[in-house]
């Protein structure tokens, strides 16, 4: 059996025995979610994006909307409150890449759509201080020059 002093002396050792340590570890906690249903089988009700949704998808990412709101309702009393039920890991089967999130300038996205009407979120992207004064968010206009149809980008 190695002694404790031996491997406190030899580097190489600590290092394999510290990186052994360590998989080890992370196999035990990451292998079963894998397996589990709760994070491999989709919600009941949950369908693949339409190419329209995939495209708003895209748009979502490529402006880093990402950066500020986050996809996730953490299981915290105030959040759960304010937005309804925490987020689950089988709501996001199909979300590459996952856009949930621990920095939250903005409010959480995940369940605000049905929230407010089209005209409000039509204007909250074109200017949010119209609608939420002491918004820190970027006026997006240009949103509004292309049309989307979840086939082709076309100019409208």
């Amino acid at each position: 059996m190695i002694k404790h002093e031996t491997i406190e002396k030899n580097i190489g050792i600590m290092v394999l025995l510290i990186i052994l340590v360590i998989s080890g570890g992370g196999l035990a906690e990451i292998v079963p979610l894998f397996f589990s249903k709760s994070t491999t089988k989709p919600i009941e009700g949950l369908r693949p994006y339409t190419a329209l949704e995939m495209e708003g998808r895209d748009i979502y990412i490529r402006e880093g909307c990402n950066t500020c709101h986050s996809q996730m309702i953490r299981p915290f009393r105030a959040e759960t409150e304010r937005y309804g039920h925490y987020s689950t890991a089988n709501e996001g089967v199909w979300e590459h890449p996952f856009l949930w999130g621990s920095k939250r300038t903005g409010p959480d996205l995940a369940r605000v759509g049905g929230r407010y009407s089209d005209d409000w979120h039509r204007a909250h992207l074109y200017n949010p201080r119209d609608v939420v004064p002491e918004s820190k968010m970027p006026s997006y206009p240009w949103l509004f020059e292309n049309k989307l149809d979840g086939k082709t980008l076309q100019p409208s």
